[in-house]
């Protein structure tokens, strides 16, 4: 009698701490998506913000990091067009690679060497 009654406490014990477990993980999940409906709205309201103050003529966006007559921007267009790879660019000038590839699509710089992937 006495390990039948252990054995009932144990599982009820387990069904607790299950039970537990699940209301934890429940309540997790819901924070989870009043944190995450939180963000859209406030994603959506920046949004709106921005479309009506480019409508005003108020937002602008980012100024551009480098200017077209820049030095470095210059030296490294013409590293470019001797024969260096966008990387062996970014690591002599200082400009990062994504930011120098964005720079010369947008200004045509094109290099003298084959390329028969780009």
């Amino acid at each position: 009698m006495q390990e039948n009654r252990q054995f009932q406490i144990g599982v009820f014990l387990h069904f607790r701490t299950g039970v537990n477990k699940l209301m934890t993980n429940l309540v997790i999940e819901l924070y989870k998506y009043q944190a995450e409906s939180e963000r859209k709205r406030i994603i959506e309201r920046q949004q709106q913000g921005i479309s009506l103050a480019k409508k005003q003529g108020k937002y602008h966006g980012r100024k551009p990091q480098y200017a077209e007559d820049d030095p470095r921007l210059l030296h490294a267009f013409k590293l470019y067009q001797a024969g260096m790879s966008d990387v062996d660019v970014a690591r002599n000038t200082g400009i990062k690679r994504t930011t120098f590839i964005r720079y010369r699509k947008k200004y045509g710089i094109r290099g003298n060497r084959e390329r028969p992937f780009s």
